[in-house]
């Protein structure tokens, strides 16, 4: 899904409760949810409008705090950046609790170190990414990627591209024209097994 520039179009001085409807609520309320207060969500907006990058939107910046844990869909990380910025990331696991016929259904599956069919996402507020990839942590190879999905807030186009650049990796692509300034770029998210483990990486700025 692409939201364009109208979404981004509150003035930065204004309160995060203000305008409810301009199309912020969505990034408003995830960066609500990890704990980024009203000016801090304002001061993030206005630099994304203003083409601005976030500290989230690099998986080469280091956060100042993370926070990991389990639910019943994967496992997540949240990371808290220097300018309030969250990045949060899952890997999806099998519900234990499911019956063999509705993980079948719901696609994810694991047999020994062999996952199929598993969601790969990441999410900072103002960009979303993820696919499905299969993966074997005994060989390190990941065998099959597929599904992308994004959504780019102030995107005016986008094209997908999902990949298997390597016998380890899996690397989603989205070239994108983006219409608040006038700008192309690639936002990206990568999927790499090794050593016996699978870590998720996305841009770096």
């Amino acid at each position: 899904m692409l939201l364009t520039a109208a979404a981004l179009a509150l003035a930065s001085g204004a309160p995060a409760q203000a305008a409810p409807d301009d199309g912020t609520a969505p990034i408003r309320g995830f960066l609500a949810q990890y704990g980024a207060d009203g000016p801090t969500q304002d001061r993030l907006l206005a630099e994304y409008r203003a083409g601005g990058v976030w500290d989230s939107m690099s998986s080469s910046k280091q956060p100042v705090s993370t926070r990991s844990f389990t639910g019943t869909d994967g496992a997540y990380t949240v990371g808290t950046y220097a300018d309030g910025s969250i990045a949060v990331t899952r890997m999806e696991t099998p519900d234990p609790t499911a019956s063999d016929r509705a993980r079948g259904i719901g696609g994810c599956s694991v047999s020994g170190k062999v996952y199929s069919n598993c969601k790969i996402d990441t999410w900072v507020g103002v960009v979303s990414m993820a696919f499905r990839a299969s993966y074997n942590l005994g060989t390190n190879q990941v065998t099959n990627a597929y599904g992308p999905e994004y959504t780019i807030v102030g995107a005016c186009g986008a094209s997908p591209s999902l990949s298997r650049p390597a016998g380890n990796m899996a690397r989603l692509n989205i070239a994108t024209q983006m219409c608040v300034l006038p700008y192309s770029t690639v936002f990206w998210l990568q999927l790499t097994v090794s050593g016996g483990s699978a870590r998720v990486s996305w841009n770096d700025y």
